[in-house]
């Protein structure tokens, strides 16, 4: 399934959505309170500084980003996140400061 495209952004990253449909994917089966303590943005932001970005400025590119990373990236995708996860329950969370979407 190739996701919608929000007409406000002129462009957009495919990677993002790719990392977040397998962090749902990878934890899935965990338990009400192990998934209370992961940080889905942190594991994002780690998984994705490990891929390359994969910009589309239109819905066919981003129907082609979409696709060709299904073929090209997906080992790599599910390696960046499985690391990801991996490092983030490593790691104590310190908390911090989320920015300000207005």
């Amino acid at each position: 399934m190739v996701p919608s495209y929000d007409i406000a952004n002129s462009y957009k990253n495919i990677m993002e959505i790719l990392v977040d449909e397998e962090i749902d994917q990878q934890t899935c089966d965990l338990s009400s309170e192990e998934a209370q303590q992961i940080n889905r943005i942190e594991i994002a932001a780690h998984a994705l500084n490990h891929l390359p970005p994969l910009y589309a400025s239109s819905q066919e590119g981003v129907a082609l980003q979409y696709d060709s990373a299904q073929q090209n990236y997906r080992q790599e995708i599910t390696t960046a996140v499985e690391d990801a996860l991996a490092a983030i329950k490593r790691l104590p969370w310190k908390g911090s400061t989320p920015f300000d979407v207005r």
